[in-house]
């Protein structure tokens, strides 16, 4: 094989071990508000059912150097009672515990309410037998906290116009979703196998150009090889 074709073929190999970029994944969590601490189911709001959801990358960063707790970036919260949107936060964070006796996955983020209010949104899902992870990775499907279930939250407002609790009774996403591990890049992959056809197509033309380059050197002047009769 020509230095040319050796050289197209290390930058062709050399792009498909490039990952395919990272993208956001979301998760969706329906629940149940029990209590208003404040209030009473039916002073600020009802006692009614909880929807929410949340985004994160599949590829985050553990921002916590414990290898037993990961610390991961979210974004785009929401929680809603009866449909009705009553918080949400720019961003937040995904709290991921593999602890020895327990395991534990939470969500947290501070935001702005329905009445204007600051609060803060904690939801806790907690396995008490510490089989429903193996490491402190960020989760990348609903299904894989499925031991976790069913959860808590608090949302409590900073001027305690309300504190509202209740269960999380399901999370759901991920499905279809980019994942985590690197891919590789669908156009490299494509250009080598069009360079293996190629190659293989025409083995004869480049064997036959080698041959009359070599004849060429060695033949003397007005020979039909010498290229100049």
């Amino acid at each position: 094989m020509s230095k040319v074709c050796s050289g197209v073929l290390a930058g062709l190999l050399a792009l498909l071990a490039t990952p395919a970029f990272a993208g956001p994944i979301g998760f969706t969590f329906t629940g149940q508000v029990t209590d208003d601490a404040i209030n009473g189911c039916g002073g600020l709001v009802n006692c009614g059912a909880v929807t929410g959801s949340y985004t994160f990358d599949s590829a985050a960063v553990d921002g916590n150097p414990d290898p037993t707790a990961g610390l991961y970036a979210a974004t785009n919260i929401t929680f809603s009672i009866n449909g009705v949107l009553f918080f949400s936060s720019a961003s937040g964070s995904i709290v991921v515990a593999n602890f020895p006796a327990v395991d534990q996955y939470g969500v947290l983020a501070t935001g702005i309410a329905a009445n204007l209010s600051t609060a803060d949104l904690s939801i806790l899902l907690t396995d008490n037998t510490a089989s429903a992870f193996s490491s402190d990775a960020l989760p990348l499907t609903g299904s894989a906290l499925a031991l976790l279930l069913p959860g808590t939250f608090q949302l409590n407002a900073e001027d305690d116009s309300f504190q509202l609790q209740g269960t999380i009774d399901s999370v759901s996403g991920g499905a279809g979703t980019p994942s985590s591990v690197p891919e590789p890049s669908s156009a490299a992959f494509a250009a080598l196998v069009l360079f293996i056809l190629v190659v293989r197509r025409h083995p004869l033309r480049f064997s036959i150009r080698k041959r009359m380059a070599a004849r060429s050197a060695q033949c003397t002047p007005g020979h039909p090889w010498d290229g100049r009769s």
